[in-house]
């Protein structure tokens, strides 16, 4: 049987026919935007006058450093890791261990993955962390 537009007779029934509904609600979303847009564009041209209260450009804050910009853990923190196995199933371990002569308060940061959660560490203490697959791994430790 030949369908239209290649959509097979499943999702003419209902099922399977998510990914046109999506296509069409983005395609209608994209279509109030691009009307919105040609509507404030035609206002000012028009009027001289923009149809909308939005404030100047001149007005705009600039983006600004965040006062709580995120820091590298101290150098006194070593890090290890490796890929093991377990159960057939391969894992990335990661292990912080605190060299420093005070307490410190890090948290892992994983590429591939979810980032850890903040943890305390004393003197000599080490905090290890395992996420699955080879591909995860901790690119930097930072301070919380």
């Amino acid at each position: 049987m030949t369908v239209p537009y290649g959509r097979s007779s499943a999702s003419r029934r209902g099922g399977g026919g998510s990914l046109h509904r999506k296509a069409s609600i983005t395609m209608r979303f994209n279509l109030v935007r691009t009307a919105a847009v040609a509507g404030l564009a035609a206002g000012v041209l028009l009027t001289g006058v923009p149809t909308t209260t939005a404030a100047p450009v001149s007005a705009v804050a600039a983006p600004t450093a965040s006062p709580a910009v995120a820091s590298a853990a101290p150098a006194c923190v070593h890090l290890r890791q490796e890929d093991y196995l377990r159960d057939g199933q391969w894992r990335s371990l990661a292990n912080a261990k605190n060299n420093c002569s005070h307490a410190v308060r890090i948290r892992m940061i994983w590429t591939g993955t979810t980032d850890g959660r903040c943890f305390s560490l004393n003197p000599g203490q080490d905090h290890g962390e395992s996420k699955p697959g080879r591909g995860p791994y901790v690119s930097e430790l930072r301070d919380c």
